[in-house]
């Protein structure tokens, strides 16, 4: 025997995490695949543990998981095949059964408001995961924000714990980028997609960097190239323009959000229109990128800067622009969970229109515009509240931790409109109060719903209900809303 040799860790023996998911081990005491995909290499040296008769079924940890979730009745029936996506075992790799299982869940709640990475593209990420890093980010960054946006009304840490885990491994994984290398369609995804995770973590910092992250290797994309665009195909064409367009919208939210200045202006045009993207999802995307529009330049600058250069004229023409009926009735033939969206971000801007408005004293109890009236957020309290009845709550579920703080903003402005404002009748007051208290119900099923964000709600709704304590439905404010 050749004493020189390097010893071999069970040379004839895969590895536990190369066993479990039946691929090539080198034998190595860390082997090659745990290398390359940063696992705990392990050996498991009881023959009996080992032996095919006695091995764990491939997919038990899979099995497992989606057996817990059902008993905790996590399942939406309300969409066809809109189950939530189990987090997976993190001690083990990932396994190929339970990736393909999420695609479903991705094209039905992901896809829709992200459409730029096909099932067909990710089922390839997959297939090559083990020998591409790249590929292996973006399939853990798809993970975590598949879990995220079909769980958000899961009351359990382990799965906040999950997404942090995919994440870190998504980052991770990337290889660097280096001179004469060019970011792919599928890298700049990968970070949108940590973005979105890290802003449901309530890491708003992380999530501000991966974002402009992404915006950075637009650039380097050339997607505002023209020329460059042109020797595309129409497919991938669309696709770039849609990618432009999703970093667009997310940076006009995170401007108000983050208080921070945009630096994407609007694409040229809208996408054109790309046969396999479906109606649906075409006539949908269109909407967001019309909505996100309204955000333009002067409406951040006055958000996160003076607010005294807020005019009456100028609050009255984006309440023009925010009412339009024509707009009403196209989103009228959306989906439930296009419709959702789209909804609420608008009762949101109508909401931060009317903050400015108020921040320079502009309104008063007789305006002619509703953007200038003092009861204003109360309007849009019963109507936002009439639109939530009619469809499920899940579908409003879906949006994850966007659509979360919109409604924050909302309902802390319509408290404190109920705190500080005149006194009314007392058949008005409990009309309001009542509406205050569905709103906190909805909020308050999301699992993401942050402790700081928790605790000044919480704050109001007692302050509300010791300023009303005759009217009954006051005493629903705080009912499950003790801050841990």
């Amino acid at each position: 025997m050749d004493q020189s040799r390097p010893p071999r860790y069970n040379g004839f023996k895969a590895c536990d995490p190369c066993r479990r998911r039946k691929v090539r081990c080198n034998g190595q005491q860390r082997c090659q695949q745990c290398e390359h995909l940063d696992l705990r290499c392990t050996y498991t040296y009881n023959r009996g543990a080992r032996s095919r008769k006695n091995a764990v079924r491939r997919g038990t940890h899979i099995s497992e998981y989606k057996s817990s979730s059902q008993k905790n009745g996590a399942i939406d029936r309300s969409i066809p095949g809109a189950g939530p996506a189990s987090p997976p075992d993190l001690s083990v790799p990932l396994s190929t059964t339970y990736l393909h299982s999420l695609i479903p869940k991705y094209m039905l709640c992901v896809y829709p408001f992200n459409p730029i990475i096909t099932s067909d593209e990710i089922q390839d990420s997959i297939s090559k995961m083990d020998t591409d890093r790249d590929r292996a980010a973006f399939v853990h960054a798809f993970t975590g924000v598949t879990i995220d946006l079909t769980q958000s009304n899961v009351k359990a840490s382990h799965v906040s714990e999950q997404i942090q885990e995919l994440t870190r491994r998504a980052i991770e994984l990337r290889t660097p980028l280096l001179p004469g290398v060019r970011p792919s369609i599928l890298r700049t995804v990968t970070s949108v997609y940590i973005q979105m995770c890290y802003m449901s973590l309530g890491q708003y910092d992380l999530g501000f960097f991966y974002l402009r992250e992404a915006i950075s290797m637009l650039h380097l994309l050339r997607i505002d190239d023209k020329a460059v665009m042109a020797a595309l195909d129409l497919p991938e064409r669309s696709r770039r323009q849609r990618l432009y367009w999703l970093c667009f919208i997310h940076e006009r939210f995170m401007s108000i959000l983050h208080f921070s200045p945009p630096t994407l202006s609007p694409y040229t045009e809208f996408p054109d229109e790309d046969p396999a993207l479906g109606p649906y999802i075409t006539q949908g995307w269109i909407q967001v990128i019309k909505t996100f529009l309204l955000l333009e330049p002067t409406f951040i600058s006055l958000w996160i800067g003076d607010r005294s250069h807020v005019t009456v004229a100028w609050v009255e023409q984006k309440h023009r622009e925010l009412a339009d009926e024509l707009w009403e009735l196209e989103v009228s033939l959306l989906t439930d969970m296009q419709q959702a969206d789209l909804v609420v971000t608008r009762q949101w801007m109508r909401t931060l229109l009317w903050q400015m408005a108020m921040s320079n004293c502009l309104l008063s109890s007789n305006a002619s515009c509703p953007s200038l009236s003092l009861e204003m957020p109360l309007r849009l309290s019963n109507q936002l509240r009439q639109f939530l009845t009619k469809i499920s709550q899940n579908t409003v579920q879906i949006h994850g931790s966007s659509i979360l703080s919109k409604l924050l903003e909302i309902i802390n402005t319509i408290a404190d409109v109920v705190i500080h404002g005149p006194a009314v009748t007392l058949e008005e007051t409990t009309s309001r109060i009542d509406d205050i208290v569905f709103m906190k119900n909805v909020i308050f099923s999301f699992r993401n719903l942050q402790q700081i964000s928790k605790t000044i709600l919480v704050e109001k709704l007692e302050l509300i209900r010791e300023r009303f304590p005759h009217v009954p439905v006051a005493s629903q404010l705080v009912a499950d809303s003790v801050v841990s």
